[in-house]
């Protein structure tokens, strides 16, 4: 039997609040998750690499969701990705890996680990079954009471 797969994609901005929530999601539903951090490098730059400053901002971001899945018990895959095109590259890895779906957060209309227009091309443009979630427009210190508010009436 196929494990069950939610990929959460990375390009920036961690925040401690919405990994936790990406946690309690795949633990609330018995899934593994799929920890994606992609770097971004131009095309035009590609021979110079990327720029040191995104390469540890993934590496945080990869042990942050690690630490805290090893906290709730949550399986846990991570991969890291070089890439010109972040959307591409996100469309071809959720296959590659074997990922049911994409898990996407927004606050304030604003997109949480991924830019918007990333988010807003992955709707557009994308194959995979897409999971947008919300978050309300003021950072919670308890996740685990947001998610629970949201699930019951």
């Amino acid at each position: 039997m196929k494990a069950t797969r939610l990929l959460l994609p990375f390009t920036h901005g961690i925040e401690m609040d919405v990994l936790e929530y990406a946690v309690l999601l795949a633990q609330s539903h018995s899934v593994t998750l799929v920890a994606l951090a992609l770097i971004y490098v131009p095309e035009r730059k590609w021979l110079q690499g990327a720029r040191l400053e995104h390469i540890q901002q993934s590496k945080d971001f990869l042990e942050a969701v690690r630490v805290v899945a090893a906290r709730h018990g949550v399986p846990v895959e991570r991969f890291e990705v070089s890439t010109s095109d972040v959307v591409r590259s996100i469309n071809i890895l959720v296959q590659q890996l074997a990922c049911d779906a994409i898990v996407l957060f927004v606050r304030g209309g604003d997109g949480i680990l991924l830019r918007s227009d990333e988010i807003k091309h992955l709707m557009e443009k994308g194959d995979s079954k897409l999971y947008l979630m919300p978050l309300p427009s003021q950072k919670r210190k308890k996740p685990m009471l947001w998610l629970r508010k949201t699930n019951h009436p």
